[in-house]
């Protein structure tokens, strides 16, 4: 399931002009499609469909795979944004392991520290690299100290560096 909050958000950061570059359309066509009054109403009544199949769905641009087919976050990540400001996790349990109602999504950045190191350390996820490197950039960007993947305590929580071991 795609995070509803996403829509808000492309809606906000999207440069229509290098979108509809992208997507070989009349930059006047997409914003014009963008501001239908039924198109916001719409995604957001199915937040699970894709920007593009939203758009063609609502008969608003042509229909082609390449529209159909392309993710809100790659579409951001292709115009400059930070990944930590478009990527999105989606949590499904609470701190305690207790399943939530409804899944909860926040993007990274504003995800608890302790949450981040959780993800990273678990054995039950497969992170793609693109997540697995904003996680710990994240982490890095809050003070703590990475070292091969795993967060250095001592130096996160000292500032020193510990000396490298020399063999002589």
């Amino acid at each position: 399931m795609r995070p509803i909050e996403r829509i808000p958000l492309f809606m906000k950061m999207v440069n229509t002009d290098k979108l509809a570059e992208r997507w070989w359309v009349l930059p006047d066509l997409l914003k014009d499609a963008l501001t239908q009054e039924n198109f916001e109403t719409y995604w957001l009544n199915n937040p699970d469909q894709r920007i593009g199949q939203v758009l063609i769905n609502l008969d608003l641009i042509p229909d082609s795979m390449n529209i159909w087919m392309d993710e809100v976050q790659d579409i951001l990540l292709d115009q400059g944004m930070p990944p930590r400001d478009c990527l999105f996790w989606t949590s499904l349990f609470d701190k305690e392991g207790n399943r939530l109602e409804e899944p909860m999504s926040k993007l990274i950045k504003d995800l608890e520290s302790n949450h981040i190191k959780n993800i990273l350390n678990s054995e039950k996820l497969r992170l793609s690299e693109l997540y697995k490197e904003t996680l710990e950039n994240e982490l890095g960007i809050r003070g703590y100290t990475m070292i091969n993947g795993e967060i250095d305590l001592f130096e996160t929580l000292t500032g020193i560096t510990k000396p490298k071991k020399i063999r002589l």
